[in-house]
């Protein structure tokens, strides 16, 4: 895709370190813990130690990428770290993938997670009882405003994201102190704390418990490599990019493992279980009355707001961009800029239906016995194919190593990479042995598989 006009650099490094952090701490954490403690059969130590694995995980992968980013300063992406490494037709394929299935179905997911909370708060003063119908219905009606606001007033919609970054971080630095304040008092409770080990062992070890607790919390981890997105933008690239990388995913293992035991600390595994995304009202109830609560809630529904929006505003630009890539078949004129708006209307609209299309689908996991007796989980499904792509990115720098691309710390930088594959292999290990996790895999390949029907032959 041609581009005659450079990027102007203009964000410093604590922009690209917020542009990290904000894109990973979203609504992932608020509605993912009840998950983690499912999947770990209630044990709170396995799921501590799943956040641990898996944040050191990102942490490594986030240092490993940073040679990408080294090497190519002004031309960020996974897309384009894919092109270089593997070539166009690697290319291709994790594009089709980003307008089939990773950014739709995760935008769609993230949008019903807003018709949770809005549900449940207008429940707090109306006479009705949330239902999924309502959590797709709102989830809906928020997309189609959001979608508006993205096309007509696009700087409308930059503006939100940046106050909602800041947002997102206030009540998990809240809950954190909370908790850790709770320990230090001695007010925590013997079921609270990791006393329980042998916890929901019935059924499982407490090894297949913490690997069953990564699916979950890879989805809350998600989203560190797309600041590479804007490297092009960002002032003396090649050296704030990889620090960025560093100290983003640094603070939000940190951040994360903070609020997971300021919740903990306070509420049983059973409990949270029960309350399954609502927990953290009845967290806010209880540490700060009624009012506390609606806080929070307000709080949690302008974060999800925000990371929803974040991934819109991907999604409805990634059918433009896989349409101008040199493999992609053109169709419906996805690769065409509107005159007016100066955005790509139809890869826009094309890619909001997509995301209507998973809102449906997600409706039905949410509803359907087969699916809610099993627990399957549609979010995990683009997070495989993610932890997959840069699996394979981290391999590749093995060879960049050996061509001696890379001229400084050429040792630190393999043993490092080695860790992050490590890492990469034990989440993707975990995520395989869990319930569901081999179909997640086989629906990856079938989508895969699928795309082959849009390549051009050349």
């Amino acid at each position: 895709m041609s581009n005659d006009q450079k990027l102007e650099a203009k964000y410093g490094l604590f922009t690209a370190i917020s542009m990290v952090i904000g894109q990973v701490i979203g609504s992932g954490i608020f509605f993912k813990v009840d998950d983690v403690l499912l999947a770990a059969q209630g044990n709170v130590l396995a799921g501590l130690l799943g956040f641990i694995i898996v944040g050191v995980s990102v942490v490594f992968a986030g240092i490993s990428m940073a040679n990408y980013a080294e090497l190519l300063p002004k031309d960020g992406g996974i897309l384009n770290y894919v092109n270089y490494r593997f070539g166009e037709t690697a290319s291709y394929f994790v594009g089709w993938m980003y307008m089939s299935l990773f950014y739709p179905a995760l935008t769609a997911v993230l949008f019903t997670v807003s018709g949770i909370y809005i549900a449940h708060l207008l429940a707090e003063f109306m006479n009705f009882e949330p239902t999924p119908l309502h959590f797709a219905l709102i989830g809906f009606v928020n997309l189609v405003i959001f979608f508006f606001i993205n096309i007509f007033r696009p700087k409308s919609s930059g503006v939100f994201q940046q106050m909602t970054t800041v947002l997102k971080v206030l009540p998990l630095i809240f809950i954190a102190s909370l908790g850790i304040l709770s320990l230090f008092k001695g007010e925590v409770s013997e079921v609270n704390t990791f006393t329980q080990v042998g916890s929901g062992l019935q059924n499982q070890s407490f090894i297949l418990l913490v690997a069953a607790s990564f699916i979950p919390i890879s989805f809350a981890f998600d989203g560190w490599y797309i600041a590479t997105q804007i490297s092009g933008e960002i002032k003396n690239s090649r050296k704030n990019l990889p620090k960025a990388l560093i100290i983003g995913t640094i603070s939000v293992m940190v951040i994360y493992i903070a609020y997971y035991l300021g919740i903990v600390f306070r509420m049983s595994g059973d409990e949270i279980i029960q309350l399954k995304d609502t927990y953290i009202t009845e967290f806010a109830r209880k540490t700060a009355s009624n009012s506390g609560a609606i806080l929070m809630q307000l709080f949690i529904i302008i974060s999800v707001l925000g990371t929803s929006n974040g991934l819109l505003l991907a999604t409805i630009r990634v059918p433009y961009q896989f349409a101008n890539l040199e493999k992609s078949k053109k169709f419906l004129n996805l690769n065409k800029v509107n005159e007016k708006t100066k955005m790509p209307v139809n890869s826009a609209v094309f890619g909001t239906l997509i995301i209507v299309f998973y809102l449906f689908v997600y409706y039905i996991n949410n509803t359907h016995p087969y699916f809610t007796e099993s627990n399957f989980d549609l979010s995990a499904i683009p997070i495989i194919f993610i932890y997959l792509v840069n699996g394979a990115l981290f391999l590749g720098l093995f060879q960049l190593f050996n061509k001696k691309v890379f001229t400084t710390n050429s040792f630190l930088k393999k043993i490092i990479t080695i860790i992050a594959v490590l890492g990469n292999a034990v989440v993707l290990f975990g995520t395989a042995t869990a319930p569901n996790g081999l179909t997640y895999f086989v629906i990856n390949i079938v989508f895969v598989l699928a795309g082959f029907l849009l390549m051009r032959r050349t």
